[in-house]
């Protein structure tokens, strides 16, 4: 009480400003009612702090820390407790440089595999996803550093991802795009949500009240902090109607926005002091953070065992583990100069890097490595003619190929999911000399793999943190058995998940016609053929199971290691749930552990129910329900199946209308092509429009910056080529840290009305 008498003590001036950020990477502080700064930083795969050069996007320099496998390598792991102790290892380190709040992790679901940003989400599945970020959000919140869950929600691509409109039918929204959240929320117990940029069903999602005060404050009874992505504010009087709490960065025009709509009854102290007390209570969490310095070194060999946790043995025709006495040559550029993690606002500056390059130096029968391809594409006779030569000399041949800095970074989106055609092509050259070819793959997220019929054996990597190659070096040498299942599918070529054909046709619309269909989903309930299926993974070992049973309360199965090396499985159990609306169902991950056992050991294993493995949204009735009978069975991967079972509720099916084909399903929920925005030649300089768009305008000033806009989306900085175009002017005014006068002055100015909007943009405060 005595803290509530403080804040409306308080004039709307003073609070005003505490809502809006202090700086770039902290919150205001309010001595009056004993709320100090809050300072927020990047951090899902390593801590990102900024106290000089402060930059959303990681272009300027950020203390050392850690830098983790990122989450696309971390959810492969199938392991919440691995989870649970990475989210630990940084909650540590963000302790240590006074971070109070942890933004990350990220879950949005990989609704498509040409999503720029994937490699900083974990998976295709919803129930993996929040698994894996419930026990990350533990881990991190141990140290007193509060977690926030982000991008609350739809966010499923970078293209345009300020402005396009997520549209998507409510039981999509809630099992697909929503659980992973409310899992996070529940289970995790996470502190702080960030909404996304985009909007969903036409609401901008840090103003959307449905998705905030109605789901996240309603039914998931979140009393935390909702903090906006830097620049994701389009309304703060809005906002704070809806349930949001925190603008990020620092806005001085909100500030005045929110003192105006108090002052004239459009917006309620009571609202403002409810996101007020929040943030305080945020404040006092932070107050008892202790600052302990941690060991680098241990914590970078704790980086190491993560990665060596997430592997995925894609193929092995007998060629792996090495041995001692093999003659090795290593190629391609990626192992000399590693790539480890992505680029963006996760990116870190580690505390130290290990190569391939590095590692095979202390490898007996090493006898050279060759760069072989050109990073960034390119054809070179030179570079492969000179691979060959030390080819011929090797017993064995690892090449380390994938996606370099360009093809996938924060802001954009990939065209395809080829690797570069230089890399296949030394692939296939070292494949002719006939030795054998192990191929490490390198990348954040899905890409075509058919080049592997040039390769014996592959091992995935993805981006495995500072210590990955020594975890890769581990596997290849047998010193680690590979135990990583796959969290996403990989296709058999671009264009053949679900969504391609309407996943960015238009930057102001993103249609999510696909449904529920997403990832494996789609994949089993239409009979299409994958490459490698979700939960895929091979091992040194072999795994036999046998004695499954479905009981009343879970699920039993007998798991043994028949083979000659310890090593790891993972029990995958799928949930086929009785939907009557649709002709085409799909299984669904329902249950999993990661279970360790010695050659020729057995243990038996009992996987519990929760509340996730039988609900289904009924669009009908608007809730979730649990009725009829649920097959059970456990599997492989997504696709193969080992043994099934029956579930039977006693109740009815849920009634959710009547049975469509998947085409059917599809066409009902397509959305038409119009957009809501359209820009034409000559246009009125406003703060929602897009930077890019300055260039259809008057004034000289909106010429300027819609030059540099395009300057810039031509860029091959895939990450540069992303940040102004789809910039909304409000957030550059923002970046700018303009008041409210300064605001009207720069359109002004950008209207062509330079020296009446100078004028105003000279009045400081």
């Amino acid at each position: 009480m005595k803290n509530d008498d403080g804040i409306r003590q308080l004039d709307a001036e003073i609070k005003a400003k505490l809502v809006t950020g202090a700086g770039f990477w902290n919150s205001a502080e309010c001595p009056q009612i004993g709320m100090s700064s809050v300072k927020l930083s990047d951090g899902p795969n390593g801590m990102r702090v900024q106290d000089k050069r402060p930059s959303h996007l990681g272009m300027g320099g950020s203390e050392s820390a850690t830098c983790y496998p990122t989450a696309s390598a971390l959810a492969c792991s199938f392991d919440e407790e691995l989870l649970k102790e990475v989210g630990g290892h940084i909650g540590r380190e963000a302790a240590a440089q006074g971070v109070s709040v942890l933004l990350g992790p990220g879950l949005n679901i990989k609704r498509s595999p040409l999503c720029g940003r994937n490699f900083e989400y974990f998976s295709e599945d919803t129930y993996l996803s929040g698994k894996m970020a419930a026990a990350f959000v533990r881990g991190v919140q141990v140290s007193g550093v509060t977690a926030c869950v982000k991008h609350f929600a739809v966010n499923c691509r970078e293209h345009a991802r300020m402005y396009f409109d997520a549209r998507v039918d409510e039981q999509t929204l809630r099992e697909t795009y929503l659980t992973a959240f409310e899992m996070a929320v529940k289970e995790g117990g996470a502190g702080a949500v960030m909404t996304a940029y985009n909007k969903v069903n036409g609401e901008y999602c840090n103003q959307n009240s449905y998705l905030l005060n109605g789901i996240l404050r309603g039914e998931w009874s979140f009393g935390g902090v909702v903090v906006s992505d830097w620049g994701g504010s389009h309304d703060s009087v809005k906002a704070l109607k809806s349930g949001a709490d925190l603008e990020m960065p620092q806005c001085k025009i909100s500030a005045e926005e929110i003192v105006s709509a108090v002052s004239c009854g459009g917006l309620s102290e009571e609202t403002l002091d409810c996101s007020v007390r929040r943030i305080l209570n945020l404040s006092k969490r932070a107050d008892n953070i202790a600052r302990v310095p941690y060991n680098k070194e241990e914590h970078n060999q704790f980086a190491r065992r993560a990665a060596e946790e997430c592997l995925v043995l894609l193929k092995n025709q007998g060629v792996l583990p090495l041995r001692g006495g093999e003659k090795v040559a290593l190629f391609g550029d990626l192992a000399k100069k590693t790539r480890y993690q992505g680029a963006g606002s996760s990116q870190v500056n580690p505390t130290r890097i290990s190569t391939l390059c590095d590692c095979f130096e202390n490898y007996s029968n090493f006898i050279g490595y060759k760069k072989g391809y050109k990073r960034f594409g390119g054809k070179s006779k030179r570079l492969i003619k000179s691979a060959v030569k030390l080819a011929e000399k090797a017993d064995k041949l690892v090449v380390v190929v994938g996606l370099d800095e360009r093809r996938e970074a924060e802001g954009s989106d990939r065209a395809d999911l080829k690797i570069n055609a230089n890399q296949i092509e030394l692939l296939q050259a070292l494949k002719a000399t006939g030795k054998k070819v192990i191929a490490v793959l390198v990348c954040g997220g899905a890409v075509e793999t058919d080049w592997d019929e040039y390769a014996d054996a592959v091992i995935l990597a993805h981006l495995a943190g500072q210590a990955g190659a020594e975890a890769v070096y581990n596997a290849l040498l047998g010193k680690v058995n590979p135990s990583g299942r796959l969290a996403e599918t990989y296709p058999l070529k671009s264009g053949g998940e679900a969504c391609a054909k309407i996943y960015d046709i238009s930057p102001y619309k993103c249609d999510c016609a696909e449904g529920m269909f997403v990832g494996y989903k789609y994949y089993n309930a239409l009979k299409k053929e994958v490459k490698y299926p979700f939960g895929y993974g091979l091992s040194y070992t072999k795994f036999e199971y046998s004695d499954f049973a479905v009981e009343e309360r879970g699920v039993r199965v007998k798991v043994k290691n028949t083979g000659a090396r310890d090593g790891a499985a993972v029990v995958q159990i799928y949930v086929t749930a009785p939907r009557t609306n649709l002709v085409s169902v799909f299984p669904e991950l329902k249950l999993f552990k990661k279970i360790y056992l010695s050659a020729g050991e057995q243990k038996e294993v009992f996987l519990a129910y929760d509340d996730y493995t039988f609900r289904i949204f009924n669009p009908e009735t608007k809730k979730f329900e649990i009725g009829g009978k649920y097959a059970i069975s456990l599997r492989e991967n997504a696709r193969d199946k080992l043994f099934e079972g029956v579930y039977d509720t006693g109740l009815p099916a849920p009634d959710c209308g009547a049975a469509q084909s998947y085409e059917e399903y599809f066409n009902s929920r397509k959305t038409s092509d119009d957009c809501a925005y359209k820009p034409f030649k000559k246009m009125t300089a406003t703060a929602d429009m897009p930077v890019a768009d300055l260039k259809y305008c008057k004034g000289i000033t909106a010429k300027l910056f819609g030059y540099i806009a395009k300057r810039s989306a031509k860029s091959k900085d895939k990450m540069k080529a992303g940040m102004l175009d789809f910039l909304p002017l409000r957030t550059l005014m923002q970046f700018m840290n303009l008041n409210s006068t300064q605001a009207e002055g720069f359109l002004l100015m950008c209207n062509g009305h330079f020296f009446k909007g100078a004028v105003k943009m000279l009045k400081f405060n």
